[in-house]
């Protein structure tokens, strides 16, 4: 039996004979538990009978209203929700609570409804809460300056059309859902314009912090940057006899009733608005709409795309999104995903990477690797301009390096101040494309204007949320994932489910994404079962841990990436890891019922796409040094990893295949660090850390 270090207390025989019944004072989860309840709904006189400090009970939220000063009610949350969470958390996922929502992502979450703010923490540890019933803006989130970037969270389901005919009568219907929600809810379509690496986007919807997020997060139409990007492809298409880039249509369809009752509804409410569901091209019942999911036998948060080999793309791509309000959805399947696509045709790699200059020569090293294996922070590690420490252990080393020279005196000094500033800074964090240039080889062109990025984990969070304004954030309240008792309904920015968009203009890191060679490909993985910490790998070979794509929760991810549409329908179909490195040698011999799973022409439009861009990245590591890096070491360890094979690519050879204690020894001796068995520097003090 599992032992948890928290008090549990179970409300149930405390409850007043009133409110044993009450749905509205007492929420319970789905096993019937107490989740939340009402304080007024407990007789506090039995809880001191029998002994019991109330603060033993669980975290007390205190309600005021728009005031700041009238309390409106309490609330508390039993901290036995924290591991019953754990040990069940189907019990919680999606459960309504008066003050929002529960999510359980990596840990649980309450998602604060619009209109209620957090005021921070008083001196008895009780949440306090203001409620807002005037404030009706969705994009207002719960924290001082911040915006929601999503409310009802990723989409289930990815429909995919391989016939264009099919495709066209998605697109008309959800063209009608548009002007029907301009109908109802007596707003006009919200447009947006944008550019992400040289392809225009148009972006039509009814979801106002998503129009505000794809303005945030790409380039302006006309941006300089993206103006020579643009000229770069448009001449590439000519030079293959097309036109120019094709233009992306995203259409994003939020408020669809999910149930015929809830259609039924939607129907009379367009009545009154004396418009014609017939006429707009809805569907009578809403079984028969083209976005209704039998499956599940309702309209799920889905993704329609049209999938179709390359040369049938057309001179625009349209995509939907339905029901799911989520930026990272919308710049997957809506922004990147096509993007690829497109690109593809002329030669260029879309890749999930990242991408930093870790050497004196002002190159590149690309990181590539699925969610969760430390793209953002091998970028931003040495870029981190608040964190001195990290800065200042780089220019020791690099003094180090200079002495080893023969430099010295005002010489070493004068060398050490003119490359310095130009080491340790971040190009890109999520997505670059990565082509071959006749001049300049193999270099990356930027995608993103702004970083959106996990906030657990993301270098200095503290100094950017305390000297900056967030463009915009997504915040949930952990309410227990931390398995501590006093961030239980706290906001505290440790897990991945909250994110934020970082202007890289604020200078909080050094941050340049000018377009440089690349001098190094590092594929990251973290899987403490690997006989290396690093690994040089020749083009075979890397072409097989691009295909299996393996994460660290042992899933897979195809090409790292499971932002592509051909990602999504192989990872949905379960033809990954080791059945996609088959599947892909049976579509090289001409079989391609393995890739299709059956279906021949699904196969062959599978591997046109995948094929593009395993044909590229097998160019590209043949020429550019890659390498894997097991981030299993740990973090600074795993860090030290990539600044020395982008630096001192002859540090060990070939990098064949080092070891922990090889790697160890060499970084010992070579500049006296140390590291305990989390792979965490030793050689530093906790007051150096600290030191500002």
């Amino acid at each position: 039996m599992t032992k948890h270090p928290y008090p549990t207390v179970h409300l149930e025989p405390f409850l007043t004979p009133r409110d044993r019944k009450s749905s509205t004072r007492v929420i319970r989860d789905r096993s019937g538990e107490i989740a939340f309840v009402r304080e007024d709904a407990l007789s506090l006189d039995r809880i001191r009978e029998a002994g019991i400090p109330l603060y033993n009970v669980g975290r007390r939220f205190r309600v005021l209203g728009p005031d700041g000063i009238t309390e409106q009610e309490r609330w508390i949350a039993p901290f036995d929700v924290i591991h019953r969470s754990r040990e069940n958390p189907k019990d919680f996922d999606g459960l309504s609570l008066p003050l929002g929502e529960l999510i359980h992502d990596h840990g649980l979450y309450l998602k604060l409804a619009p209109g209620i703010a957090e005021l921070g923490v008083n001196d008895r540890g009780d949440i306090m809460l203001r409620r807002d019933p005037k404030q009706k803006d969705p994009t207002i989130g719960p924290v001082l300056n911040s915006f929601n970037t999503v409310i009802t969270g990723r989409a289930k389901r990815l429909v995919t059309r391989t016939i264009y005919d099919e495709h066209r009568v998605d697109v008309k219907e959800a063209l009608g859902w548009l002007k029907a929600f301009e109908a109802v809810n007596k707003a006009k379509t919200l447009i947006s314009h944008f550019c992400c690496a040289g392809v225009q986007y148009t972006q039509k919807g009814n979801v106002p912090y998503l129009k505000k997020t794809s303005q945030v997060n790409f380039f302006p139409p006309d941006d300089a940057e993206m103006r020579v990007i643009a000229k770069a492809i448009d001449e590439r298409f000519k030079e293959r006899g097309g036109k120019r880039a094709p233009h992306v249509m995203i259409l994003s369809l939020m408020g669809v009733p999910k149930t015929e009752a809830e259609y039924r509804a939607f129907l009379l409410r367009l009545k009154r608005a004396r418009v014609s569901a017939q006429k707009l091209g809805l569907p009578a019942k809403l079984k028969d709409s083209r976005l209704w999911d039998p499956d599940s036998k309702a309209v799920v948060t889905s993704n329609f795309i049209y999938f179709a080999p390359l040369k049938e793309l057309g001179e625009e791509v349209t995509i939907l999104t339905v029901n799911t309000d989520y930026h990272g959805e919308v710049k997957s399947r809506g922004v990147l995903s096509p993007l690829m696509a497109i690109l593809s045709q002329v030669d260029i790699i879309s890749a999930h990477a990242g991408a930093a200059v870790l050497n004196r020569q002002g190159t590149a090293t690309t990181f590539t690797g699925p969610t969760g294996t430390g793209k953002t922070t091998a970028g931003a590690f040495w870029a981190e301009k608040n964190e001195r420490y990290r800065r200042e252990e780089l220019k020791r080393r690099y003094r180090l390096d200079l002495e080893r020279e023969g430099r010295s005196g005002v010489d070493l000094e004068g060398e050490l101040d003119r490359i310095f500033p130009n080491v340790g800074i971040l190009c890109q964090e999520d997505w670059i494309e990565i082509l071959h240039d006749e001049k300049r080889g193999w270099i990356f062109w930027s995608t993103e204007r702004c970083l959106y990025a996990r906030t657990g984990g993301f270098p200095g969070l503290k100094f950017v949320l305390a000297e900056n304004t967030p463009i915009l954030e997504n915040v949930t309240a952990d309410f227990g994932g931390a398995r501590s008792i006093d961030s239980l309904g706290r906001i505290t920015h440790d897990y991945f489910p909250e994110r934020i968009f970082y202007d890289p203009t604020w200078g909080h890191l050094l941050y340049d994404r000018t377009s440089r060679p690349i001098a190094a490909n590092v594929f990251l993985e973290r899987n403490p079962n690997l006989d290396f910490c690093v690994k040089r790998v020749g083009a075979d070979e890397a072409m097989k841990w691009l295909l299996i794509g393996r994460t660290p929760g042992g899933k897979y991810e195809p090409l790292y990436n499971a932002y592509p549409d051909f990602s999504g329908l192989l990872m949905t179909y379960g033809i990954v890891g080791e059945k996609l490195v088959e599947a892909v040698n049976a579509a090289e011999r001409g079989d391609l019922t393995k890739l299709g799973r059956g279906d021949v022409t699904l196969g062959r439009a599978i591997y046109d796409k995948l094929k593009v861009q395993l044909d590229l990245w097998r160019k590209n590591c043949a020429q550019v040094p890659t390498y894997i890096v097991n981030g299993a070491a740990g973090l600074e360890m795993t860090q030290d990893m990539n600044w020395l094979l982008s630096e001192h690519p002859k540090a060990f050879g070939d990098w064949q295949k080092v070891t922990t204690p090889e790697f160890q020894a060499l970084m010992g001796e070579r500049y006296g660090v140390t590291y305990n068995d989390r792979g965490a520097w030793t050689h530093i003090t906790a007051a150096q850390r600290a030191a500002r």
